[in-house]
């Protein structure tokens, strides 16, 4: 069985570092390219043809959000993780990016400082989602969740303290 190719991109060489390592530490993953900003992943797609995408929200020149809308353009169908801080603002840019097509998210490390625990949550958040996403049929077939295909319509503000998303399962 041939590698799942991932693209890293991330504006911080500490979270593409982490993110390369864990990923490479799995022996059915492969990092094809990493890049800073969406500009960058944009020219990387088409050197690269990675089988899932793993896109920061928030990011300087081309953000996740304006790079997911041309990743759309061009394939409807290749899984993008979008990859986001515990913030009110990467809250509402998680949810604006799963309306425009993403995969699903994940939420980056909150400790950085503990590189063993940062290890550990992208290991266990990333990594099974990637393999489901890119092994699966079911995934592959649509491009998209199929839960988050119907409830993202319905969702329109996010709670200005917390936010609590939970898909039903169909």
């Amino acid at each position: 069985m041939s590698k799942i190719k991932i693209l890293v991109v991330d504006d911080s060489v500490v979270v593409r570092r982490l993110v390369t390592n864990v990923l490479e530490g799995d022996p059915e993953l492969e990092v094809v390219g990493v890049a800073a900003n969406g500009k960058i992943a944009l020219a990387k797609i088409s050197q690269v043809h990675p089988d899932l995408i793993v896109l920061d929200v928030e990011m300087p020149e081309m953000n996740g959000l304006e790079t997911l809308a041309e990743i759309r353009k061009q394939d409807k169908n290749i899984p993008v993780i979008m990859f986001s801080a515990l913030t009110e603002l990467g809250a509402n840019s998680t949810l604006e990016a799963l309306s425009l097509g993403a995969t699903d998210y994940v939420t980056k490390p909150s400790n950085m400082k503990s590189k063993e625990a940062a290890l550990q949550n992208v290991r266990e958040q990333l990594i099974p989602k990637i393999k489901v996403f890119c092994r699966d049929d079911r995934w592959q077939k649509s491009g998209i969740i199929p839960a988050v295909k119907t409830e993202n319509k319905a969702i329109t503000t996010v709670p200005s303290k917390s936010l609590l998303l939970l898909l039903k399962q169909q």
